[in-house]
């Protein structure tokens, strides 16, 4: 009964070895697997990072960014090249591939810091007149979007041309600065305002974006048709009221 029972239990000793080699065996394939795919992701990632933000310029130069075959991608790079459309049509040819580049990795980015290295290295690029021009356009997207609404709208009945797109956007960006200075002694930066300042601010807020408003107005009038005009001033109207509106909550809530 004795060597019966020491039988069987070499036997379950060597069938519990056996598990648990072939547990090991199967843990360790396992951990080779995921190595593999690591290490191919980490590649993959490290390809990504060299790849080029620009695909090279087609022969003729066209003064476009280069097309990809990911449709997101395509999108993103009509897009900055619609922002700084004017910008890139500034720029002497020999420092265009350059700029797009940089355009590109400074829309990308997320990281004030980064995005602040960027801008330094765009400054470096441009002369002083043109970089001015870029630091006002950085931060245009709303400005942007206004002008495709306006443009879009109208563009069946008395549409713009590039000139005039330009003219419109330059003025607006000029305007946007002036009031922005105007801005900076309403008290919208404080945590709270008493019931005198909030009523200051109010007036003062007002105030300002009715002057940016005629301003810019009177700034593109003399470029414009009647009709583009009329139409600017209708679609600037209730824009600039949103803005009012927006302001004035802000406000309350200090």
């Amino acid at each position: 009964m004795i060597r019966f029972m020491d039988r069987r239990s070499i036997s379950s000793v060597a069938i519990l070895a056996a598990l648990a080699t072939a547990v090991t065996m199967v843990v360790k394939n396992h951990e080779a697997r995921e190595s593999a795919v690591s290490a191919e992701s980490q590649n993959e990632r490290a390809s990504a990072k060299q790849a080029p933000l620009v695909s090279p310029l087609v022969p003729e130069q066209q003064r476009s960014l280069a097309p990809t075959d990911d449709a997101p991608d395509a999108a993103f790079l009509a897009q900055v090249e619609r922002k700084y459309r004017f910008l890139i049509a500034d720029v002497e040819e020999e420092h265009v591939d350059e700029l797009r580049r940089r355009l590109l990795e400074r829309e990308s980015e997320i990281n004030l810091g980064s995005r602040a290295r960027i801008d330094a290295g765009i400054g470096r690029l441009l002369p002083a007149q043109s970089f001015a021009y870029y630091e006002s356009l950085k931060d245009s997207d709303l400005e942007q979007h206004h002008l495709a609404e306006y443009t879009g709208g109208i563009s069946n009945v008395a549409p713009l041309d590039e000139r005039q797109e330009r003219l419109v956007l330059d003025a607006k960006l000029r305007q946007k600065q002036r009031y922005a200075a105007l801005m900076r002694d309403v008290g919208l930066d404080r945590e709270s305002l008493s019931t005198e300042e909030r009523a200051y601010a109010h007036a003062k807020a007002a105030e300002a974006l009715k002057q940016y408003m005629d301003d810019f107005l009177s700034d593109v009038a003399p470029s414009l048709s009647q009709a583009q005009y009329t139409q600017l001033k209708n679609y600037e109207a209730t824009e600039f009221a949103r803005e009012l509106s927006r302001l004035q909550q802000r406000i309350n809530a200090k």
